[in-house]
């Protein structure tokens, strides 16, 4: 899938971590970096992930999982928080290198977005 949004680009946010969904674009803390990043909510922890030949299946996408990214997926989810990933997949650093982020390090899903004219 190629990246919906690019560098430089402008985004209106509703904050609140309870509004965001599979499938949603969010704002987060990085919990490697604690630098804001945007990335698109592909499971949340409740759900059981679909894994087919080494790529996380879901309704928004394939996710490519190599080596110890399986290992995010199999370890234990922990309660109230979501999986992250880039659009951008074979480029993205995301939740396939750092596991679930918890609801708390969410700022609020992207709403719209504009170039940066």
């Amino acid at each position: 899938m190629a990246p919906m949004l690019l560098n430089g680009q402008v985004v209106l946010v509703l904050r609140g971590s309870r509004r965001i969904y599979p499938g949603d674009i969010a704002v987060y803390y990085s919990p490697v970096s604690d630098n804001l990043v945007v990335k698109r909510c592909v499971l949340n922890s409740d759900v059981e992930p679909h894994i087919e030949n080494g790529w996380l299946i879901t309704p928004w996408g394939r996710w490519y999982l190599a080596g110890t990214q399986w290992e995010q997926l199999d370890e234990n989810q922990p309660e109230d928080s979501l999986f992250m990933v880039g659009d951008n997949q074979f480029k993205s650093f995301d939740s396939r290198n750092y596991g679930f982020v918890p609801r708390e390090s969410f700022i609020g899903r992207v709403l719209n977005w504009r170039g940066n004219d």
